[in-house]
């Protein structure tokens, strides 16, 4: 078991709906979760019926993934989260932290390979990497993500101790990048809205009404990616993460960067 008071330190504190003092972690040296670099056999499985997404199967390896949430559960997690959902649409627990480059480097060597654009969802755009902004949420039993739809960010690093959040400026989201850390656990689907009428289109707002939509539910094995359109992508689907019947959902989320 690592020592966290020695592997990491909060680079800033930032504001939810109800605290001004939440946590953003950092870690003091590269690879703290000691990722191996060796490239996983990792594969690409499309989403049926959810325009723009699929699945990246064996991203990490288990005993990785059993690092990350024993350094995860260490620091803690909070009830609220610099975000401007309030709890009751994102009721789980949340925790900040910015990966390091190395860290990063070694799970987009994993990825980078399956983001080729076959179906013509980057418009062309060159993918470049994942956001350092790693977000982890636990969903417990009766915790849930109403349907809502995920922004757009830049790519975030520490520099010199400092949390910079465009750090690098010729680059910008269109694809979340949600990382499973369980499997184990009962409900806790991904859903995505899709429309009734042409299930290759997310369903929209039609005025002050929603369009009628088809309800798809995806669940993605522990270790493995579920990449979709957010943001200003046409592509974009209204989602969430269905209510949690037993055991305990762990996730990253963060995004897949694309040249402006």
């Amino acid at each position: 078991m690592m020592n966290n008071e020695q592997n990491f330190y909060v680079v800033r504190r930032e504001s939810g709906t109800q605290r001004s003092d939440l946590p953003v972690w950092a870690p003091k040296s590269a690879n703290p979760f000691a990722l191996d670099n060796h490239v996983n056999a990792v594969t690409r499985a499309e989403v049926n019926n959810v325009p723009g997404a699929f699945q990246l199967l064996d991203v990490l390896l288990p005993e990785e993934v059993q690092r990350i949430l024993d350094e995860a559960n260490q620091l803690g997690f909070t009830e609220d989260a610099a975000v401007s959902l309030p709890r009751e649409v994102r009721h789980n627990r949340n925790l900040n932290l910015i990966a390091d480059p190395k860290t990063l480097e070694i799970i987009w060597n994993r990825c980078k390979n399956h983001f080729v654009d076959k179906y013509s969802h980057f418009a062309g755009v060159k993918p470049l990497g994942i956001n350092g902004r790693f977000r982890f949420y636990r969903y417990d039993e009766g915790d849930f993500f109403k349907m809502h739809t995920d922004g757009s960010w830049p790519g975030s690093q520490v520099v010199n101790e400092q949390l910079v959040d465009d750090s690098f400026g010729d680059r910008w989201s269109m694809y979340t990048f949600l990382l499973l850390l369980s499997d184990d656990f009962v409900g806790g689907e991904t859903q995505f809205m899709v429309s009734h009428d042409d299930p290759s289109k997310p369903a929209r707002r039609q005025g002050h009404h929603q369009e009628n939509a088809n309800i798809e539910s995806v669940r993605t094995p522990s270790g493995s990616v579920l990449c979709f359109p957010h943001g200003t992508h046409p592509a974009h689907c209204i989602h969430g993460s269905a209510p949690i019947l037993s055991g305990t959902k762990y996730i990253i989320r963060t995004d897949v960067l694309f040249e402006l």
